[in-house]
């Protein structure tokens, strides 16, 4: 009799929750500005009244019974408005076909179990006295406040009929609910005996809307009650069982399942009285739900869409099943209970709604999701006004963050910060703990993006290697001040390396570091780096002090230093500045105390302020400059002239009058320099000129007129010469050059090929320019775009004669679906009508070949991840030829980790070099990288380093072995390099990602 034995605890449960829990049809209601209530029944509207407290009170239909006046417990204390209560019935249409209805107990009454029926529906009621004869226990009609557990049945069919529920057109399956503390009508051994002996039954959601203070909302989805149904009042499978009426609130019935409405419902399963709550686990998959663990980095990781409320002010809740305490002025929901408020969520296995503080107590399996954390734990009580609220044994996400973290306990004190004590803190994924901050307390504040922990320690691989007792830290990328990492490494030259900056968040727009450094072999040094940003400006600037070298020779000063400044800026509309200082106590600083090739290779340091301003179509420079030269090698007259002032005035107007181009270069500039006996003086240099560009799809010609007149002041003129001398040549040229192109096939591709020849004529006359000095001038450099300049020479002091031609031919193979460049070659060369007099040596001798070296370059791409790039600039002057320079590219770069770069560069009688530099992975983790720089032409190796980088999901570490040395007649310098990189938390050691940057081209750090 297994039928008979779950109608028991069913009809108990329903005749107690009638006082409390009361159903209606479909209503929708929501306040008004004059804090009235408007509703709608079923789409339709109602006329109410404001009872007491802002309760809606229904006009009754003809067929509804009269309200139930609440028993003398059960006072008249409504929830303000309707209060939403939801039953979802996800069964099938009502079966019209039942044999019977069962009768509804009197109001207030206990459940008669003698009630005969003349067919298989009086079985239920029959079963129910056995049953609570075979358990010695009477209904009775006493008081009393044990809270029993309703049921829940499969969907049945009532006949319509007054005090009946109208289920003719989609039947309701009402949930399983947690008793009120009511009026029962048998003692709590008896109801929970029968409980023990019910069959399972399925459960169906319920879903529904509790607002905060005024606002309410209630939807009903499915089945049609009367206003005095109850609608938590449970019935068995086979027939409804309607419950007494009374003074109803608001409740939405929902279907939240189509599919589920035409199956047949499987025996529903009993919900346990006290619910089993399961402990906060590790691996709650809602805590990673639509996060991507993958990325593995500090960066920001995409959180799963959520649904909007349904009101800016509501609470939306569902479940599978709820109670309504109006006394209470409260309610509790069980069984997949989901609370959405504004943009949290909650969700949980059982909930306690109270209405009075509007707060929540959530029990098993809880989960909260706000803006940026994730919290799952045992239990939860949580303001919704405030958004605070405080669990036990939780486990958090946050997800802007990326990191997780387990805690004893966690305080949310609002939307914006948390509290967690006996902590554990890590950005690596679930599953892996390599690192952990471990703390006694850990504090998250989100609006400041700054964690604070206290009692801390940061492990590695399970062994702690920092201790802090108090430590702060960033949880996103603003700034905050604080210690940043440390900097450990060695070298020959400074012994033991250690830095420890400690960097100062000064304002919003401004930031200091400070960098204490000890080395073992020479001392403590002070460095500082400050830096602004304004709306119409930036710079930065870095200063170092190392009082005492130990190190320093007998008779040099032990006192060294360094400062540099960087700034730019717009100070006006078109106004622009750019000021660069720098300056080394000494020589030999920067190979001392600098760490990098770059900076030891420097022979001087630039001083430099410009100030300009950008018209339409022309620009007025003005500029500053001084060299601080220290290389001592460089003799005091081969060091550059300063420019004390220089005013730099530049003119280009295209499409004026008869499509003619105006051009117009100019100079204003005074020269100083260190040595007394050095030539000094002011220059000034004007170069006018016009041309007329005329352009077709098919090829261009420009023929380009100008004139340039120089005239100098000078002092400490060579005896005999000019002191003021002047010089003034016109230039023409004329340059033009043809487009042809055809389709045709590149390994398969379809290419457009196309053959583009072009032809330069260029001609100056001869003026003889001995008196004037090289202040700032040397010979360009040869290659296939020099051919094309109109002087050999850069700076203003001396003007090439020229009579000649260049020709040039360039090919180039086009993807046609892509228009990528796939291949590109060029070859030229200049013919000469006329010897070279003018010479950069005022003695030097003219050059009378009739022909320029030959110039070619290319460069192509193999394959997505192969690309060759070569030049050649060879003499055919020479018995057999000469190559004067030279090189050559092989980069293979397969955007997967692997690099490699193999490069050769030659110039005739200075450099010759090999240069190869790799990134190569060995396995998913594990990259070797290395450069070895070599000079062929000293037979030295200039660079050379070797390392391994690891690579896991949540840290880097990298450790290098570099030696290198400043130009090829200095030692060399060994150093070794390590760094230790917790993502999303710190970098402990050099900044080796920098060097790798320098060194490997293609190479770029995760960071």
């Amino acid at each position: 009799m297994p039928g008979i034995r779950r109608i028991l605890p069913l009809a108990i449960s329903g005749l107690l929750l009638i006082p409390n829990v009361h159903a209606a049809a479909k209503w929708d209601c929501r306040a008004t500005v004059s804090g009235e209530w408007e509703c709608l029944k079923d789409g339709i509207p109602v006329a109410a009244e404001s009872g007491p407290g802002g309760t809606i009170t229904p006009e009754r239909q003809a067929d509804e019974p009269a309200e139930e006046q609440p028993t003398s417990r059960e006072e008249s204390m409504a929830l303000p408005g309707p209060t939403p209560l939801v039953a979802a019935d996800p069964t099938a249409e009502a079966d019209s076909q039942a044999d019977a209805d069962v009768p509804s107990p009197p109001p207030g009454g206990t459940g008669n179990s003698d009630t005969p029926t003349a067919d298989t529906t009086a079985q239920p009621a029959t079963e129910a006295s056995l049953t609570a004869q075979e358990t010695g226990e009477a209904a009775t009609g006493t008081e009393t406040e044990a809270p029993t557990e309703t049921l829940t049945p499969a969907a049945s069919t009532d006949r319509a009929g007054p005090g009946k529920r109208d289920t003719s057109d989609n039947s309701a399956s009402v949930k399983a609910a947690r008793e009120a503390p009511a009026q029962p009508t048998a003692d709590a051994g008896a109801i929970e005996n029968a409980k023990r002996r019910a069959e399972p039954e399925m459960t169906a959601p319920t879903q529904a809307t509790m607002p905060e203070s005024s606002t309410l909302r209630a939807e009903n989805k499915s089945s049609d009650t009367t206003d005095g149904g109850a609608a938590a009042s449970t019935t068995p499978a086979v027939s409804s069982q309607p419950a007494a009426d009374a003074p109803s609130a608001a409740v939405e019935t929902g279907n939240r399942s189509a599919k589920a409405a035409s199956e047949t419902v499987p025996p529903a399963i009993a919900a346990p009285a006290s619910p089993v709550l399961p402990e906060a686990t590790a691996a709650d998959p809602r805590l990673d739900r639509g996060l991507n663990w993958n990325q593995c980095s500090g960066g920001r990781l995409p959180l799963i869409a959520r649904p909007a409320p349904a009101d800016d002010d509501s609470t939306r809740i569902e479940a599978d099943a709820a109670d309504l305490y109006r006394n209470e002025n409260r309610a509790e929901f069980a069984g997949n209970v989901r609370i959405e408020h504004a943009n949290e969520r909650l969700e949980a296995d059982r909930v306690d709604y109270d209405r009075n503080s509007n707060t929540l107590d959530a029990e098993g399996r809880v989960y909260l999701e706000q803006p940026g954390l994730r919290i799952s734990g045992d239990r939860l009580h949580y303001q919704l006004d405030q958004r605070s609220g405080n669990t036990q044994q939780a486990e958090f996400r946050l997800t802007d963050a990326a990191a997780r973290g387990t805690a004893a306990s966690a305080e949310m004190l609002n939307a914006e910060q948390s509290r967690y004590s006996q902590v554990t803190y890590t950005t690596c994924p679930p599953g892996n703990s390599d690192w952990l901050i471990n703390a006694g307390e850990l504090e998250i504040d989100q609006e400041t993006g700054v964690g604070v922990a206290r009692d801390a320690s940061v492990s590695f691989k399970g062994v702690p290697f920092i201790y802090l007792p108090y430590a702060t830290f960033p949880i996103d990328d603003r700034r905050k001040s604080g210690f940043l990492p440390p900097s450990i490494g060695t070298s020959e030259n400074t012994g033991a390396d250690i830095s420890i900056p400690y960097y100062l968040n000064i304002a919003p727009a401004m930031d200091a570091t400070l960098t204490p450094r000890i080395m073992s072999k020479r001392g403590l040094m002070l460095g500082g780096e400050f830096r602004y940003l304004t709306e119409k400006s930036k710079g930065v600037v870095q200063a170092e002090l190392l009082p005492n070298d130990s190190e320093r020779a007998t008779g040099q000063s032990s006192s060294r230093g360094a400062l540099n400044i960087k700034t730019d800026g717009r100070p006006g509309d078109r106004w622009y500045y750019d000021v660069d200082l720098n300056y080394v106590s000494d020589d030999d600083y920067l190979d001392d105390l600098g760490n990098s090739l770059a900076a030891t290779s420097a022979r001087h340091q630039e001083r430099r302020g410009d100030i300009r301003y950008q018209g339409d179509g022309w620009s007025l420079l003005g500029r500053a400059q001084h060299f601080q030269t220290i290389d001592r090698s460089i003799a005091i007259t081969d060091r550059p002239y300063y420019r004390l002032p220089q005013l730099l005035l530049n003119l280009e107007k295209p499409d004026q009058a008869m499509g003619l181009t105006y051009h117009l270069q100019s100079e204003y500039v005074q020269f100083d320099h260190s040595s007394e006996s050095k030539v000094k003086g002011r220059r000034l240099d004007l170069q006018p000129g016009i041309s007329l560009p005329l352009r077709q799809p098919w090829g261009f010609i420009t023929p380009k007129l100008s004139l340039r007149h120089t005239r100098y002041d000078l002092e400490n003129q060579t005896p005999g010469l000019d002191s003021s001398p002047s010089r003034t040549l016109p230039t023409l040229s004329l340059d033009g050059g043809l487009y042809f192109d055809r389709p045709a096939n590149w390994f398969g591709n379809a290419i457009t090929q196309t053959l583009e020849p072009r032809l330069f004529y260029l001609y100056t006359p001869y003026e003889d320019q001995n008196a004037i000095p090289d202040l700032d001038t040397s010979e360009l450099g040869f290659s296939f775009a020099n051919l094309f300049r109109e002087n050999r020479f850069s700076g203003g002091d001396k003007v090439g004669d020229a009579n000649q031609l260049t020709t040039a031919l360039t090919t180039r193979s086009l993807d046609r679906a892509s228009g990528e460049e796939l291949l590109r070659a060029s070859i030229g060369q200049i013919f000469y009508f006329r010897d070279r007099d003018v010479q950069l040596q005022s003695t030097g001798a003219a050059v009378n070949d009739d022909s320029s070296a030959i110039v070619a370059e290319a460069s192509a791409r193999l394959s997505r991840s192969w690309r060759l790039q070569g030049g050649l600039q060879w003499n055919p002057h020479e018995l057999g030829g000469r190559t004067e320079r030279s090189a050559l590219g092989l980069h293979y770069d397969d955007r997967k980790g692997r690099i490699l770069n193999l490069t050769y560069r030659y110039t005739e009688s200075s450099i010759e070099q090999t240069d190869l530099s790799a990134r190569w992975p060995v396995s998913s983790r594990v990259h070797l990288v290395g450069r070895w720089n070599y000079s062929l032409l000293h037979e030295k190796s200039m660079e050379r380093f070797a390392g391994i980088e690891y690579d896991s999901c949540c840290w880097i570490t990298r450790f290098v072995v570099r030696d290198y040395r400043s130009d090829a007649n200095s030692e060399g310098n060994l150093a070794l390099f390590l760094q230790l990189e917790l993502k999303g938390l710190t970098s402990l050691g050099d900044k080796i990602d920098q060097l790798l940057e320098r060194g490997i081209l293609g190479y770029r750090s995760d960071d």
